[in-house]
């Protein structure tokens, strides 16, 4: 029930009235208090299950008429699913300019979710783009899945806490660049950005894409997405990029457009503009990388996580209460052990021509 009046729509409500003067704001609104604060009865109230309680119901849709004047409308959208409270868009119309800003100044003074971020649950979700719509999927990391901050020499090597305080305060000093993780697989390079995400969740958030997507971060959806996640929210972001070999190695006709995008995004026009930091893990060598991507000014950090020492390896399995090791190990193999065929091989007989023979065959 709207009608466009110059390109804008108004509610029934407000028409009714004569109030064509509006203002709209997109911020963490307090829904329920608003709704206790409207005039009764509302004119219309929605609520959803909530996502991460079923039986509960959430409020997603508002309006009514104000006490003091005017009529308010909140139009469900969809939210980032790591912020604490999520940013909606607020309408208020009344009958002189005056007092449609006097209505929502007293709307941002009161009615706002003011809660500073805190050190919770790792704030990490995945990027879905898809026939130009974005959405963010909020990832479930468990403690198991991390190391603690003060086990991190137990888990990567007597070395590895100096490195990570230096990471840290990088990462914190910088607002965009690149960071890359190399090893090869089982060597914990995963475990290290979701525990990354613990210890930063009160100040950043992590945004999974697939290195294979990684061609939609210049499209018009994701940058209009980066800068309203950067105006709206205090969070620093970070961009993971796992397996990122395609975007980080040495140009040539499959990969330059990738390659040149996140030279850009780390240390560019569209860096200074969006202010993202990007991680990227990787099984290859330094060697095969493009150099313009290891020069001073772009990269944040580099480590290469290789498996623990003998000693080390055995400390950590007796630490997890796992077999001890007989020679250096992953952070993969003590977790979890070493790989093992599922069927070893076993002889089959043959005849070829006159003679028999037997021969190794994998089943």
């Amino acid at each position: 029930m709207y009608h466009t009046l110059c390109g804008v729509d108004f509610p029934a409500p407000a028409l009714e009235r004569g109030w064509l003067h509006g203002r709209q704001l997109k911020l963490p609104w307090d829904l329920d208090r608003l709704a206790a604060r409207l005039e009764k009865p509302c004119w219309l109230s929605h609520y959803e299950a909530a996502t991460s309680d079923p039986e509960r119901q959430r409020l997603t849709a508002l309006a009514g008429f104000w006490p003091g004047g005017g009529f308010i409308e909140v139009v469900p959208q969809k939210g980032n699913s790591m912020e604490d409270h999520s940013r909606i868009m607020l309408a208020a119309y009344a009958a002189t300019p005056a007092t449609c800003e006097a209505l929502m100044s007293e709307l941002i003074a009161g009615y706002v979710h003011r809660d500073e971020p805190e050190a919770g649950e790792p704030r990490v979700g995945i990027l879905n783009f898809s026939y130009g719509n974005l959405e963010v999927q909020r990832i479930p990391i468990s403690d198991e899945q991390t190391v603690a901050r003060d086990q991190v020499a137990l888990f990567y090597g007597a070395e590895t806490p100096a490195w990570i305080d230096l990471w840290l305060n990088r990462l914190d000093q910088r607002r965009y660049g690149l960071t890359i993780l190399s090893g090869v697989p089982g060597t914990g390079k995963t475990t290290l950005i979701r525990s990354l995400a613990r210890w930063l969740s009160g100040s950043h958030m992590f945004y999974f894409s697939p290195a294979t997507r990684f061609f939609a971060i210049e499209s018009a959806e994701m940058v209009n997405f980066w800068a309203e996640e950067n105006r709206c929210s205090k969070l620093r972001k970070i961009l993971i990029l796992e397996d990122a070999e395609s975007v980080l190695q040495r140009r040539a006709e499959d990969n330059r457009e990738k390659v040149a995008a996140l030279l850009n995004l780390t240390d560019g026009m569209m860096g200074d503009a969006l202010g993202l930091q990007v991680i990227c893990t990787m099984n290859c060598g330094l060697a095969d990388l493009d150099p313009a991507l290891l020069r001073p000014g772009r990269l944040i950090g580099q480590r290469e996580i290789g498996a623990l020492s003998l000693d080390e390896s055995r400390r950590l399995a007796q630490h997890l209460q796992r077999p001890l090791p007989d020679a250096p190990a992953t952070l993969a193999e003590i977790l979890h052990g070493r790989s093992q065929p599922i069927d070893p091989p076993r002889p089959v007989r043959r005849t070829l021509g006159f003679h028999a023979t037997f021969v190794q065959t994998q089943t």
